[in-house]
């Protein structure tokens, strides 16, 4: 195979070698849980000679959530329950399967994330007695965790502590994690930096046309709809989720359905979009006749009296997460956008731009569907040219008060 490439905690993981010193990273299910049901087999993760750290850390997260979401599926989301004996592996099973459990309510994708996170945990300290935890331990690991530059996964482990031990001590009413609630409730620990990356109007037109000139103009059409609508992936593409999971569906793919995406039928005859959003439930009304990308990517396509808008051209069916992200990412890097730009920048760059047109906060803040209007101010970047506009305006404004 030539010169192996090592990517840190990346499960599933297949190397493949091509001609010219390439390789090709690929995450690989499972046989028996393919067999089992599990839609995906295989997914592409990157092609070349030698990964950047971007693209090392890329390919490791994605494994990573790929291989739990497999596992998840593997057992139908639940593990077997056992006897408490003390231990963090023990405090996590019994978060899993505890009926009173914050766990139980949480969507699939969610549970996904903190089958991760608890991976990641258990696979270090696992083993270790809630007895032996103190303050001085957590500042160890959240300093090991934040080595590299990864202070926002060290983040979501000190969170996900902070969960498991606030279940234990109110549902469970164990006294050690009564405890050792009380101490993280004292802890602080360094915070990931705020992203400052956004999506520009230019970019996100310049991806629609290279996304039609790969053959995918669903990926165009959804580009369309994030930028000018502010919406999250989510919200626009949809997701795959089990069968068991809460949810009516009629789009289905051997025991997944798909949920919360944009439907045809959410259009009425005035072109003005009806939609619930995914996160906080909100209904949004827009007028997409004032949204010129999503006016022209309509315009290419015939309207379906019902069913998904966003449907991957291979099968006529919506997206899986994965895929559309590789596809977009595959766009926007022949475009030249920066690999630090990702597809959920898409919505900061949106509430930018309104925001730097002169858009009043409040509105933006509706628009988006944010519950609190700081949200919406840390979604509205490029604050140096905001800060430039307004030393510009006071100036103006001094110049007129002189004459």
């Amino acid at each position: 195979m030539g010169k192996p490439v090592k990517v840190r905690d990346a499960p599933g993981l297949r190397w493949i070698s091509r001609a010219n010193g390439r390789f090709v990273a690929r995450w690989q299910c499972r046989t028996d849980v393919r067999k089992a049901g599990f839609p995906v087999k295989s997914v592409k993760l990157w092609e070349g000679v030698e990964p950047t750290k971007e693209e090392w850390d890329f390919i490791a997260d994605t494994c990573v959530s790929l291989q739990q979401e497999m596992l998840v599926f593997s057992r139908g989301g639940l593990p077997v329950s056992v006897e408490f004996d003390g231990t963090l592996t023990s405090l996590m099973l019994h978060y899993r399967t505890d009926p009173d459990s914050p766990f139980k309510k949480l969507r699939y994708h969610s549970k996904v994330y903190y089958e991760t996170l608890m991976g990641l945990i258990e696979r270090d300290h696992g083993a270790q007695q809630l007895t032996e935890l103190k303050g001085r331990l957590f500042r160890r690991w959240h300093e090991a965790w934040a080595e590299g530059g990864k202070t926002a996964v060290a983040h979501g482990k000190i969170g996900m502590l902070r969960t498991l031990f606030s279940f234990g001590a109110s549902i469970m009413e164990d006294p050690e994690c009564i405890r050792l609630k009380a101490i993280m409730s004292e802890l602080r620990f360094e915070m990931p930096k705020a992203r400052t990356e956004r999506l520009t109007a230019e970019q996100a037109i310049a991806i629609r046309a290279m996304a039609h000139k790969k053959g995918r103009p669903s990926v165009a059409l959804a580009q369309a709809f994030q930028f000018e609508l502010m919406l999250r992936q989510k919200d626009v593409i949809g997701e795959w989720v089990p069968m068991s999971e809460p949810g009516v569906s009629d789009t289905h793919r051997g025991k997944l359905k798909w949920l919360r995406g944009i439907r045809w039928e959410e259009i009425d005859q005035n072109m003005v979009l009806r939609h619930v959003t995914s996160k906080r439930q909100k209904l949004i009304t827009v007028d997409l006749k004032n949204a010129p990308m999503v006016m022209e990517e309509l315009a290419l396509i015939e309207r379906k009296a019902s069913g998904p808008i966003i449907v991957n051209e291979a099968d006529e069916l919506p997206w899986k997460t994965v895929r559309f992200r590789l596809w977009w990412r595959s766009c926007a890097d022949a475009c030249g956008v920066d690999k630090k730009v990702r597809n959920m920048d898409s919505r900061a760059g949106g509430i930018t731009e309104a925001t730097a047109a002169g858009a009043l906060l409040e509105h933006v803040q509706q628009a988006a569907t944010h519950s609190d209007i700081s949200m919406t101010q840390r979604y509205s970047r490029g604050s140096e040219e905001k800060i430039a506009n307004v030393q510009q305006l006071r100036i103006q404004h001094r110049n007129k008060t002189k004459t």
